[in-house]
């Protein structure tokens, strides 16, 4: 399955997940005494052990060419982008038809409506998450749709 960003069209092998890791670490904390710089106090942190933790955080999923946020919330959502069962479309797309609430006819095949999400288009052409100062008219809406 050809997966591509639905905003540069580019065809993706792999998306940018930025997310929060929680993890148990232990560190060695000791003063730095390299002897060329005697007057600098800096401490140096030596990582001794890391243990991850349940609960990581998906922040932002992106586009790795043209950097749109993708509106992907689970690491579920990614896999499902992958496959093709999950498809992000702009509301604006002539090929989408709803047919009720839920149910949205796009690109010749039926979908159900997962959710909407709001993104701007700043003035270098970044599609990113709005933020409050955007202007109305940078602010479109897509449409986050799982193939029934």
């Amino acid at each position: 399955m050809v997966v591509r960003c639905p905003f540069c069209g580019e065809e993706l092998d792999y998306v940018e997940v930025e997310c929060y890791e929680k993890c148990w670490m232990l560190y060695k904390v000791y003063p730095d005494k390299d002897p060329r710089f005697p007057h600098l106090s800096n401490l140096v942190w030596e990582e001794d052990e890391r243990e991850g933790v349940d609960g990581s955080e998906i922040k932002e999923v992106g586009c790795p060419y043209c950097h749109a946020t993708l509106p992907l919330k689970a690491e579920d959502e990614i896999e499902e982008f992958f496959e093709g069962s999950l498809t992000i479309a702009p509301l604006s797309d002539p090929r989408i038809r709803f047919l009720n609430e839920r149910r949205v006819l796009f690109n010749g095949k039926l979908y159900e409506l997962r959710r909407t999400h709001e993104l701007v288009r700043d003035s270098d052409g970044v599609v990113r998450e709005p933020f409050t100062y955007d202007k109305p008219e940078q602010r479109f809406t897509v449409l986050v749709l799982s193939e029934l």
